[in-house]
């Protein structure tokens, strides 16, 4: 079960975003995977902005 989870998951392009030390502050962050094959740069941006989002950043590895 953890092999095909894929876990441990010990690195993630996240940890090494300067916002990601200020999530206990700001509450929480929200991840969404692009790999996902339905996944949809606009309508997902589209969708956050509607839901109250009050900062959407795309972050790569």
């Amino acid at each position: 079960m953890l092999f095909l989870n894929r876990l441990p998951r010990l690195h993630h392009p996240l940890l090494k975003h300067r916002r990601f030390a200020l999530a206990s502050h700001d509450r929480f962050f929200l991840v969404i995977e692009t790999n996902d094959p339905k996944y949809r740069d606009t309508e997902t941006r589209q969708l956050l902005e509607s839901a109250g989002s009050r900062r959407i950043e795309m972050v790569e590895d």
